[in-house]
């Protein structure tokens, strides 16, 4: 899960005018409401925008939100300067409240993309599985699994070599391993390697050929979502291996 840093901003922009806003509605109050009240007000400002755009607007509107209890409720009035300890504490309590609240929602948001990932890893998959339940033919099986597996990958391509081995791409291996030298981490997995990589389909120890996958470089895969393109494989190895079931190994 990549958070979308327009749409954070943006939102982020949004809730800053809105603390901003309310800290100088509640001025005519500020002897009546007190510090600590309006300190909460903000706060609850500062959530609700971690809440709704994640790390990026959380921080932009705990900053302005901050600097509005700093401007309108801290001794001097309408300056920066702040005169009491007790306010600098207030002043960095809320900050630090937009902060976390603004990871604990990107925590919410990541753990909420990898169900829904894992969700459509085992749809798809489900898919090609009933295909191959049916008895329907490797030539009817490929399509489906190829569309799984550029959703589940988020592939650019893939294709099906039949009775390849080629050594040179680096191969996703049962356990959803890839052996590379160099690992790029984005969002919540690696990305698969920019040149491609292959899954082998194999059935009964018989090698059948290669898949080979064209990956975004840009979008990182999780390991579970690799062990899933591998079932995809074997699906597919499965209905090759029924159509030609005294094939030798190559």
């Amino acid at each position: 899960m990549r958070e979308n840093t327009g749409e954070s901003i943006g939102a982020g922009a949004g809730f800053a005018a809105l603390a901003i806003g309310v800290a100088a509605a509640f001025v005519p109050l500020r002897t009546t409401l007190g510090g600590a009240n309006m300190a909460l007000i903000l706060v609850l400002v500062v959530v609700a925008a971690a809440a709704v755009g994640g790390r990026a607007a959380g921080a932009i509107t705990a900053i302005t939100a901050s600097l509005s209890f700093n401007f309108f409720y801290t001794v001097p009035y309408l300056t920066l300067r702040i005169n009491d300890a007790k306010d600098i504490t207030t002043v960095v309590l809320i900050l630090a409240v937009g902060l976390a609240v603004g990871e604990l929602g990107v925590a919410r948001a990541r753990q909420s993309a990898t169900r829904r990932s894992h969700l459509r890893s085992m749809r798809s998959l489900e898919g090609v599985g009933s295909l191959v339940s049916a008895g329907a033919s490797a030539g009817e099986v490929w399509p489906e699994a190829r569309t799984a597996l550029i959703r589940m990958l988020s592939l650019r391509d893939a294709r099906f070599e039949p009775g390849v081995l080629n050594g040179a791409l680096p191969v996703v291996e049962r356990d959803g391993r890839v052996d590379v030298d160099h690992k790029r981490y984005i969002g919540d997995g690696f990305a698969l390697p920019e040149g491609g990589a292959a899954l082998n389909v194999e059935a009964n120890g018989v090698h059948l050929g290669q898949i080979v996958l064209d990956p975004d470089p840009e979008v990182g895969v999780t390991r579970e979502e690799r062990r899933a393109a591998v079932a995809v494989a074997d699906q597919l190895a499965i209905a090759l291996r029924r159509e030609n079931p005294t094939r030798s190994s190559s």
